[in-house]
């Protein structure tokens, strides 16, 4: 590399690092958007390379729609919501047009995630068996409850900032052919960002102690991975401006 290219290369990068400090401080000014307090159920630890010194927890969120669509009916996620945020569903639902609704792509979307809130508490005590009940208690709270394009009318309907979170997602659109009756739409929402959020060296020393624990999938319905035991920590997550998170705080559970 030349001397001029490694010139432009360096302020590039300098640049580019000034930017993000830039985007971080801005994102953190003022009031945040939402303060959640998680546990392990929301903020998993998953398992670290040797030498790797970063640390990452995975975010845990449940869509409480059954994952197998073709033994339910449509939810709240339905054709309505789906023409509300892009999807084109002027077309009957009918098995003639089942490849015109199975080619659309994902769409960018904004989705709001409520933890321990009224519709988690609503599929919980919808279970009748008390191993179902005791499953569900082991997996996260962390519910998807709304999608939108507008991330400021997502918030004014969902206002309470210490229990929603109204975060970047992609959703798709699914053609369901049920067991009997009609086909049906309906939406799912297929990542939220991040995935994963990074924590900060000074709040390391209550997750370095622990090791990752183990996990299986026990429903087959739903496809929800339990983790064994109770949590062992909290942690504070706020959500900025631009709705970008970070971690505030950890702390052990007692």
């Amino acid at each position: 590399m030349t001397r001029k290219g490694l010139w432009i290369a360096t302020v590039v990068v300098l640049a580019s690092n000034a930017f993000t400090l830039w985007a971080a401080r801005a994102n953190r000014a003022g009031e945040p958007e939402a303060v959640l307090e998680l546990t392990e159920r929301e903020l998993r630890l998953p398992s670290r390379e040797a030498d790797n010194t970063a640390m990452a927890l995975q975010l845990e969120w449940t869509d409480l729609q059954p994952r197998y669509p073709a033994e339910a009916v449509p939810n709240w996620f339905d054709r309505a919501k789906l023409a509300s945020i892009g999807f084109d569903t002027s077309l009957p639902v009918t098995n003639e047009n089942a490849e015109h609704y199975r080619g659309m792509a994902p769409r960018a979307v904004y989705a709001v995630l409520e933890y321990d809130g009224e519709a988690w508490r609503t599929h919980f005590d919808s279970l009748a068996e008390p191993a179902d009940k005791e499953a569900a208690g082991r997996r996260t709270r962390l519910a998807l409850i709304d999608v939108g394009l507008d991330a400021a009318a997502l918030r004014a309907r969902h206002p309470d900032r210490t229990r929603t979170a109204v975060v970047p997602a992609t959703a798709g659109l699914s053609f369901v052919q049920p067991r009997s009756g009609q086909p049906f739409l309906r939406g799912r929402v297929n990542v939220v960002f991040p995935v994963e959020l990074n924590v900060p060296r000074e709040l390391r020393p209550v997750l370095e102690s622990l090791s990752p624990r183990a996990t299986s999938v026990i429903d087959r319905q739903s496809g929800e991975i339990e983790p064994a035991g109770e949590p062992r920590y909290r942690v504070t997550v706020r959500w900025g401006r631009s709705l970008e998170p970070w971690i505030a705080g950890v702390e052990p559970i007692k």
